[in-house]
């Protein structure tokens, strides 16, 4: 899995919105949220997400049959010492244990065990984002301005990525702001306050305060807009969290995600507590509303009724 697609920040273009999970233990007594990156260490996250997208790719296809794949695991035999001459040391304590984490998977490369390795280059996130991946959140339901992983979305998220242990974080404002700037660093800006959602540690759903704040008052107060904007804003919501659900059952490309997200948006609606038939017209009006009008690497052509990326190809209902 490659580090900074494994993030799987997306934004669908709905007004210039943006949208972009296994399961972190919950915990009613958050960790002390850790001061904001210094100017050092965003340099060295940089220099760290290109190295570990690196070998990421070195491992796909070390993973390979035939000399291309021999060639690449030889390649991998060298990621410590390269990693300590392109990153170099780490400039503060608290990444000290994730550059650990990161040697530690190259010892693992070495050994020619190349799914240890994944493994540790993954869990080594945990220990650089240390405002999100690194924090426990409590669990707690409803109307709530505070950072906590949501149970009734989390249920939802679960039941259409299929894997178990998905759970959905939604966060407060300030402290999205802060790990938005922590992403972004770590990914040279590719995550951005655009974003209305992504992924991380394979099954974390992270949502942004404005699209818990909407589901909130969807499952909740049983809020069901009748058309307009925000209707419009709703059926956008209800896809990032489908979306987001595809990246954690398939991982895939944007355009794949998008595609099967509006294909699950109907059955996540109902999960959320909706009729059919509203979850019915959310799905259309995503289609009509807000599938023609996004970016272009949200889309494709295989996405249609019949399309190579018809989950129901025998069904004539879209999506």
């Amino acid at each position: 899995m490659k580090r900074t697609p494994a993030l799987a920040a997306s934004a669908l273009a709905l007004l210039a919105a943006g949208c972009g999970a296994g399961g972190g233990k919950t915990s009613a007594s958050p960790r002390q949220i850790a001061p904001l990156p210094s100017a050092g260490e965003v340099a060295w996250f940089r220099q760290m997400a290109a190295f570990a997208n690196a070998v990421s790719n070195l491992s796909e296809q070390a993973a390979a049959p035939g000399p291309a794949g021999l060639k690449s695991l030889a390649a991998l035999r060298s990621c410590g010492p390269i990693f300590r001459s392109s990153v170099g040391a780490a400039p503060s304590r608290r990444q000290r244990s994730a550059a650990q984490a990161v040697l530690g998977a190259c010892a693992d490369f070495a050994r020619g065990d190349l799914r240890a390795g994944d493994r540790a280059l993954n869990e080594s996130s945990s220990l650089i984002f240390l405002r999100s991946d690194g924090r426990d959140l409590p669990s707690r339901g409803g109307a709530t301005a505070e950072s906590r992983v949501e149970p009734r979305f989390s249920r939802a998220a679960a039941a259409l990525s299929g894997a178990e242990g998905t759970v959905v974080r939604c966060w407060s404002l300030p402290d999205w702001l802060a790990l938005i700037e922590e992403r972004s660093a770590y990914t040279g800006g590719a995550v951005d306050l655009r974003a209305d959602g992504f992924v991380s540690e394979g099954r974390r759903v992270n949502l942004a305060p404005r699209m818990c704040e909407r589901l909130v008052r969807f499952v909740y107060r049983g809020e069901r807009p009748a058309g307009g904007r925000t209707k419009l804003r709703l059926a956008n919501t209800v896809l990032t969290l489908a979306h987001e659900t595809v990246h954690v059952s398939e991982g895939a490309d944007e355009a794949v995600a998008t595609c099967y997200g509006l294909q699950r948006l109907r059955r996540a609606a109902v999960l959320l507590g909706a009729p059919r038939p509203y979850a019915s017209s959310l799905a259309e009006l995503a289609w009509t509303g807000l599938y023609p009008y996004g970016l272009a690497k949200y889309h494709s052509p295989q996405c249609h009724d019949g399309g190579k990326l018809d989950v129901h190809p025998r069904s004539s209902v879209w999506p």
